[in-house]
Parts: structure tokens; sequence; C-alpha cells
């Protein structure tokens, strides 16, 4: 028997649309029928094509808007009703609750919600938004899922949701996509010299820290010598972090590259990559750069130290510290016995621990769990 499962999701960019293709292209088709409800301008729409059974255009946004999303709310239990959805999936804050209305609703008894980064206590509606999810947690939800165990007591401390029914499944890679040679050498991006490269790959928004990375860059050169560093990824900070290169006077060695399909070997260029976040869940760029076996600075913030383990396979610093960023950029690259040494550590930890087949077979024990009534309704 083929079930009927409905994921809806708002904007996703970077990790959860990286999530939704893992999880679209590697779910049992033969159990799990899927559909995708999400924005209408949501590249989701293409990278999902050959996957989903269909598409529903919804336009959830940021923000609380009542009317607005009040008749997203009802769209959703159309097409809940319509299509005879038997289980609903949510991810992210936003999709979550309107998605988990949407299905009590309808009278659907079947809900799986997926967290996948923590909530910024500055948004003005953070106390509205941790007060609703924690009500429908209660009663609208059968099971959450964290990507990291960091959000899991974040879930419980601020929704008031019990442990059992909370389940951490980490983002999964694939190996093989690691394994291949750089698709282009620092000539063909119009770098000319033998430099070192410091890089990382972010949606370009204040919670990357990104401007933390640039302000560690003449600290680097003070103590190393020049670098080049490497900043792929496209954002609403984009214009400002440039226009902070230029003031900074260092425009021919920190490089913006803009959105980059081929991750997975433009990484190889780098010598050491570098993850500023001052927020974060669970950074499937860090699993990334430690399956390509690169050595990696990070932020001890939200699930990075469950990937980066400080001294073992990777070095880990303060948040919004270019100081700190600095000297770890600076250790690494003046001892590449160390920087290859913490690069396999980490390999070896991503390929055991973060793999797409455990990613898919525990988030398909969960469904099965929910179908077949052993995670009830959402009281259970």
């Amino acid at each position: 028997m083929a079930y009927k499962v409905l994921h809806v999701v708002r904007p996703a960019q970077g990790g959860i649309k990286r999530h939704l293709e893992v999880l679209f292209s590697g779910l049992n088709r033969e159990r799990y029928l899927l559909y995708l409800a999400a924005p209408p301008d949501s590249e989701l729409f293409t990278s999902l094509r050959p996957f989903a059974q269909k598409f529903y255009p919804v336009p959830i946004g940021e923000g609380w808007y009542p009317s607005r999303d009040w008749n997203i709310v009802l769209h959703l239990r159309r097409i809940i009703r319509d299509e005879k959805i038997d289980l609903v999936h949510t991810h992210g804050v936003r999709a979550g609750i309107l998605g988990q209305m949407a299905a009590l609703a309808a009278g659907s008894p079947r809900v799986v919600a997926t967290i996948h980064n923590s909530q910024n206590p500055r948004d003005r509606f953070f106390i509205f938004f941790r007060l609703v999810q924690g009500f429908l947690n209660r009663i609208a939800t059968n099971h959450i899922i964290t990507v990291s165990k960091a959000l899991k007591d974040e879930v419980r401390s601020y929704e008031w949701t019990p442990a059992h029914k909370i389940t951490v499944i980490y983002n999964g890679i694939n190996p093989d996509d690691y394994k291949r040679e750089p698709l282009l050498s620092l000539s063909a991006l119009g770098l000319t010299g033998d430099l070192p490269v410091v890089g990382t790959v972010a949606r370009l928004e204040p919670k990357k820290g990104i401007r933390y990375l640039i302000e560690a860059v003449p600290l680097i050169e003070r103590e190393y010598g020049p670098v080049y560093c490497l900043i792929i990824g496209d954002g609403p900070e984009r214009n400002a972090l440039e226009e902070r290169v230029r003031q900074m006077k260092l425009n021919e060695r920190i490089k913006f590259l803009g959105f980059q399909k081929d991750i997975q070997r433009l990484i190889q260029l780098f010598d050491v990559v570098a993850v500023p976040s001052i927020q974060e869940g669970l950074s499937i760029f860090c699993l990334e750069a430690l399956a390509s076996a690169r050595p990696v600075v990070a932020s001890a913030v939200g699930g990075i130290p469950e990937i980066i383990r400080d001294g073992q396979t990777g070095i880990l610093i303060h948040p919004a510290d270019p100081g700190a960023l600095a000297r770890g950029v600076v250790s690494l690259l003046s001892n590449r016995e160390l920087a290859q040494k913490l690069a396999i550590q980490g390999q070896q930890l991503v390929f055991s621990e973060f793999s797409q087949c455990q990613m898919l077979r525990k988030t398909e024990e969960i469904y099965e769990k929910i179908l077949n009534g052993i995670y009830g309704g959402g009281n259970a």
C-alpha cells in the first residue's frame, strides 16, 4: 500500500532545500507518494519535479499576516482533503504552524514536523510563534524531528514538548558526491598567484556571520601572509558585504562568487573552510566540507559542535569573534599536518554518522510508526 505524504515548506534555500531534495529523491517511491506545497517561486518545483506526484504553489512567507495565513490554512486543508493525504510533513516554524493548523482543520490525525533552525529571539513574532507552536505540538503533531541535539533541547525548553515526541535525525549526504576533482582552477576564477584559499558557502544573511570572516582576513594576513578568501552564495546581505570589502580595499583577495550549483567540486579548492555562523541548526555546508576532507574552523553555535569536535574533527571558536576565527585559520594554514589529520578524522565522522542512507531510514521509521499508530495523536 502506498501512502500520500504532503510536504509543506516556506521559502527554502540552502540546507532546507537540500534536505528536501534528499527526501524526495531517496524515500521509497512504492511506499510513499510525495506531494509538495511551497511558495510559487520556489526552486524546489524544478529540482523535485522528477520525484513529486503534484506541486501546489502556496504563498507561505515571512512574518505573520492573519488574513493571508488563514487563507493558506484553508488552501492546505482543501489539498489534504481533496488528495486524501495520509501524512502531513512540515518544515520550519512558519510552514509548521500553517501545515499543522490545516491538518487539524482537515481532521488529519497524522502530522510530523521537522525543525531545521533556531528561531531568532529578536524576531518580533518570536514569543507568538513559540506559544502557538508549543500548543500545536501538543494537540496536532504526532512527532517532531530536529536536525540536531541542540535543536531538540531548544524545542523542549521553549515549547514544553516532551522528549518522547522528539527524534533527532541528522541531515545526511551522499559520500560518492565528494570524491570528484575540482571543477575549476583558481586561474579559471580569475585568481592569479599561488596563494592559499580560505573559503565558505552560505546564504548571505546576518546569522551566517560572513562579516566576521571578512574582518578576519586582514588579521590572517598580518599573522600568516596573503590569502584568497572565496565566498560562495547569495542573499540579502551581499551588497553590504561587498561594500565593506571595498572599504577595506580587499577586492583583489576577497571574492564573491554568488550562487553556484556544483559546490562539491568548488570546495576542493579551499585550503581551509570557515563557518562563522552566529546561529545554526545543523550546517550542511559543514558536512560537505568534512566529506571533502577539508579542515574546518567553525563557530560553536547550534548543532555545529555535534559535527566539529574541537581538536578532533576541526577547530571550534566563539561566534562573532574575527580574532578567534583568524587564529584558527592561521593555525591550520601553518600546520598542514594538523590540518590534514583533522580533515581525515572529520571525513570519517561524516561518512559514518551523517549519511543519506541513515537519514532516509530513520525518516521512514518515523513515518511507519505514525501511520501504524505507534506514534498516536497529538497528545500521545
